[in-house]
């Protein structure tokens, strides 16, 4: 397994394929396998799937993180694996982490695929959803573990490792990411996101498809609503979400080479 050195710390990622880079960011305590029903895109791209630091297979002596650190992160990655440009996936609140990325690093960003994200939390049951989630992960980490793992997987054998991957989460920072997804707004940035954009929800999650209205008309964006679904786009609706993710990125570099040429 690739390791990429930040300081004191070592990321481990999964590198699949060859092609047009796209990197996968991953909600709280969920980790990279968060991401198995991608891997199958690496026929036609290069599939990058980090733990970020306090999860899976990415430790950290610190109790803490911020949405900086990540970012620091991901570009720390991006740098290990000589990559001048790439493609950013975000799910749920992994959403967070790659939109301040974007516009932060905007020149190394191609685009942003953004699964169930949000510019910041405006429904109320979303709130509640990650004081839930915060309360658990500080008291009950393994049950809030074998909730996640049942609703994103059918199969027994994914579950049992997508379960065994969460419990290795460093308990505090996993709660520290939920408390910074719960506080984050990059409202008054958003406009500053100029890559295009691909904006994918469930319909059967309104309480978060809610925020597809935050997004401002300025953007190039792509929104796609994929019906009789629920939150777990990745995992439950992989085959729609891939075919998605491919049509959006070959179209996105063959706009690229037209104007280049």
């Amino acid at each position: 397994m690739p390791i990429a050195k930040m300081q004191n710390k070592n990321l481990f990622f999964d590198d699949f394929g060859k092609g047009t880079p796209i990197l996968f960011v991953h909600p709280p305590g969920m980790g990279r396998k968060t991401f198995v029903k991608q891997i199958s895109l690496s026929d036609k791209f290069r599939i990058i799937l980090p733990d970020l630091s306090g999860h899976g297979d990415s430790p950290s002596a610190e109790d803490k993180i911020s949405v900086q650190t990540y970012i620091e992160e991901l570009d720390t990655i991006r740098k290990e694996l000589n990559l001048e440009q790439l493609f950013l996936f975000g799910y749920s609140a992994g959403g967070i982490i790659v939109q301040e990325y974007a516009i932060q690093f905007p020149n190394y960003v191609k685009g942003v695929i953004l699964s169930g994200g949000y510019p910041k939390i405006d429904t109320d049951i979303l709130k509640t959803e990650h004081l839930i989630g915060i309360y658990l992960t500080e008291h009950f980490p393994k049950f809030l573990a074998k909730i996640l793992s049942i609703s994103h997987f059918q199969e027994k054998n994914l579950q049992q490792e997508m379960y065994r991957h969460i419990l290795k989460a460093n308990q505090q920072i996993w709660a520290a990411f939920y408390k910074e997804s719960l506080y984050f707004d990059c409202m008054d940035r958003i406009a500053k996101l100029k890559t295009p954009l691909m904006l994918l929800y469930g319909t059967r999650s309104d309480y978060i498809n809610y925020h597809v209205r935050l997004y401002p008309q300025i953007i190039d964006t792509d929104i796609h609503f994929l019906s009789g679904a629920g939150h777990q786009l990745p995992t439950r609706n992989y085959q729609k979400v891939n075919s998605l993710i491919q049509q959006f990125v070959q179209k996105v570099d063959l706009v690229n080479r037209n104007n280049i040429m």
